[in-house]
């Protein structure tokens, strides 16, 4: 009976041993796991206080440059691709890693809010030329779907406009979306985030993905600086030059050009009508007089490829920061607005504003 006894405490004791062994090695275990989260979480915020540091930077960058233009004696604001706030930059290391970051020129990019730009003609325009670029990146980016660039150019359009009436054949307005498992309304208004397209029927990660480089969502009646404007999207423009040529002709030096771009919009209207018109032939928009001089005729001008809004200027930046702390990398975007100084206006009007602030972490990005 002795020796029951004694086996049963002993079962008792390894049975208390083992019971306390895991719950030492569960505390442990979630000491481990609330240090390693205190550790992300304070890299985080060290990280996002380096971030606002790189915001800031770039705000020095845009606003010494629009000092210097305002200090020259030029006719206009200029900004290019030569200009020290669009060159790259090396990582530079700050405590516990390294931060990197790039300024772009939104306005070098196809606003996809311009397709509701308040001049009809512009906007119809702009509706082409969209559906052009989006051929140039290779939407639908499943070639098998059946969704055309057509489709999803009046869906975009519905997306934007304020009724209720579907664009085409295959617009969506609001009783196409609340009639999904998971029903929500079109927006009626412009767009300020490129994810805002996933809500669109039609439009895939892939076909975003594809757009990401080349658009921007800025106010519908944005101009596009032809200084700065990519070549795909000068292509989708087609503006009567291929775009790599045009960004060869704003590197050229002499009468019109500007430190990598053009001085104004006249020069660069001359070389669009340039290339609209063919030497060896009489022009389309001119007429020819008795001595054989050639007159434009103003009535013949109003197909000009040039239409929309274009400037040799930008006021709309992204700067895209990232800080890699302690080996957790985090990414920042922000979207900055600096307006042109005004006439009669000084240096000390300058006051750049930060529209918006995006962070992520750069390790969930698919």
């Amino acid at each position: 009976m002795g020796r029951k006894q004694s086996g049963t405490v002993l079962i008792t004791v390894i049975m208390m041993v083992t019971i306390a062994a895991l719950i030492v090695t569960d505390m442990v275990y979630r000491q481990k796991l609330d240090i390693k989260r205190t550790s992300a979480l304070l890299s985080r915020d060290q990280a996002f206080q380096y971030l606002l540091g790189a915001e800031e930077l770039a705000n020095l960058s845009l606003s010494e440059d629009l000092k210097q233009d305002n200090n020259k004696n030029e006719p206009a604001f200029v900004d290019t691709l030569a200009e020290d706030w669009a060159q790259p930059t090396s990582p530079f290391p700050v405590a516990g890693g390294f931060i990197q970051g790039r300024v772009i020129d939104l306005q070098a990019r196809f606003n996809v809010n311009s397709i509701m730009a308040s001049d009809p003609t512009v906007a119809k325009k702009q509706r082409e030329r969209f559906r052009r670029l989006m051929d140039l990146v290779g939407i639908p980016a499943d070639k098998e779907s059946n969704v055309s660039t057509q489709m999803l150019s009046e869906r975009l359009l519905d997306w934007l406009d304020n009724d209720q009436e579907p664009t085409g054949f295959d617009g969506k307005e609001d009783l196409d979306y609340l009639g999904l498992e998971r029903p929500y309304r079109a927006a009626n208004m412009v767009m300020w985030d490129i994810s805002e397209l996933m809500l669109i029927e039609g439009f895939t990660p892939a076909d975003i993905a594809l757009l990401a480089d080349y658009v921007s969502f800025l106010p519908p009646d944005a101009a596009l600086n032809v200084n700065t404007a990519d070549a795909k999207v000068l292509d989708a423009y087609d503006l009567g030059l291929p775009g790599v040529q045009i960004d060869e002709e704003r590197k050229k030096t002499g009468p019109g050009r500007h430190d990598g771009g053009f001085l104004d919009l006249q020069a660069f209207d001359d070389l669009i009508l340039t290339a609209a018109t063919p030497q060896a032939t009489q022009p389309e928009g001119t007429e020819a007089d008795d001595n054989g001089v050639q007159e434009i005729n103003p009535g013949k001008q109003q197909d000009n490829k040039a239409v929309g809004n274009f400037s040799v200027y930008s006021e709309y930046y992204l700067v895209e920061a990232e800080a890699v702390i302690n080996e957790k990398p985090v990414l920042m975007r922000s979207v900055l607005f600096r307006p042109t100084i005004k006439d009669g206006g000084s240096n000390k009007d300058i006051k750049i504003k930060t529209l918006s602030r995006k962070l992520e972490d750069p390790l969930k990005r698919v």
